[in-house]
Order: C-alpha cells, then structure tokens, then sequence
C-alpha cells in the first residue's frame, strides 16, 4: 500500500488495523486500533492531520482530503463510511454512518449517532445534532434516531472489523482487496463450518 511521506510526517496504522495494498495515504494520517480501511481510498492530509478512531470501516473510493489548517479530518470511534464519499475536513464523534456518495464540506461538525443518508450533502460549516438523520442536497433533518439504533451501530461497526480479523487469521494468504464483501462472507462462514 502506497504511505507516501509528506512535509516530514507519514501514516501511523495501528497493529491491528488493516488498510488494503490498494488504498493510498499521504501525510499526517492515524488509523485507530482494528479499523479497515478498503481498496481505493485515497486520504490526503496535506494541510492539517487526518485522525480515525477504532472500529472505522471506510469502504472503496473513498477520498478525505485537507485543504486548510482550520480543517483537520477528525473520524470518532465505530463510525461507517461507505462507498464514494468526498470528506473535506470535519469533527465527527462516535457511531456515525455516511452513506454512499455523501459530500462533507470543510468546518462541519457530526454529532454521535448521526446517519446522512446517501446522496447528500454536508455544506460547509454545518452542525449536525447528535442522532439526527439528515438527507438532502444541503442536507436537512428528516428524523432521529433511538438509543437502540445507536446501540445497533456499534455492533455493526465492530461486524465489520471482525470480518477482517478472522480472515487475516484463518486465510494469511487471501488477498480480502481482490474479493467482494459477498465472496467474503461466504469465506467467513466456510471458516465458521471448520472450527
């Protein structure tokens, strides 16, 4: 995997994160305990840092970029960033889902439990309550989320890191960027059948 050093600082991945061989990052960048991070992803902290916590699943093509230094990219625990997003620099806390194809504008701020559904739009400067559900194009909220959804988050979030674990452990020469997630979860359940 491309972990390009940039003004002297270069990626921190913890031990027991994975980043697929085809995701680049460049810069000042943190990836958290059991975070994955897929094939296409492209993180670039050129002007301030990029920090992910732990159980971050950041999936395929995904792009963060910083563009000032009043806007680090800040990603909190458990939180789901899907196929496609643009992130231009925000704070987000935990259990978090973006969905597929959002833009996050510079200076934003995403409260715990908030979900942006796809398509949408975070413009720039936007505080989004916590649990709020937001959609749109800027995006608005549509309704909030229960404790239970919340609850729901983190285990989902940690579904997909376990995922990883277990095939990094039983299938040390797979190679989980050239696979899709099906292919994937039909490995995990012939592991599974084995143990």
């Amino acid at each position: 995997m491309p972990l390009l050093e940039y003004k002297n600082k270069k990626p921190q991945i913890d031990p027991s994160a994975w980043v697929s061989p085809n995701a680049t990052l460049v810069g000042d960048i943190k990836i958290g305990p059991n975070s994955v991070i897929w094939p296409g992803v492209f993180m670039r902290a050129e002007y301030a840092p990029i920090s992910i916590g732990q159980y971050v699943t950041i999936f395929d093509g995904v792009m963060m970029f910083t563009r000032s230094d009043k806007s680090p990219i800040d990603i909190g625990n458990y939180t789901i960033i899907e196929t496609g997003t643009c992130i231009f620099g925000t704070f987000m806390t935990d259990y978090i889902t973006i969905g597929e194809n959002v833009l996050v504008n510079e200076r934003s701020s995403i409260g715990e439990g908030a979900v942006i559904i796809a398509e949408s739009t975070i413009a720039s400067g936007m505080i989004v309550a916590e649990r709020a559900i937001m959609k749109g194009n800027p995006a608005s909220v549509i309704r909030e989320q229960s404790r239970n959804d919340l609850l729901k988050q983190k285990e989902r979030a940690e579904h997909y890191t376990e995922m990883f674990i277990r095939m990094r452990r039983k299938l040390p020469n797979l190679q989980p960027y050239a696979i899709t997630e099906n292919a994937l979860l039909r490995e995990l359940i012939t592991i599974k059948e084995r143990e």
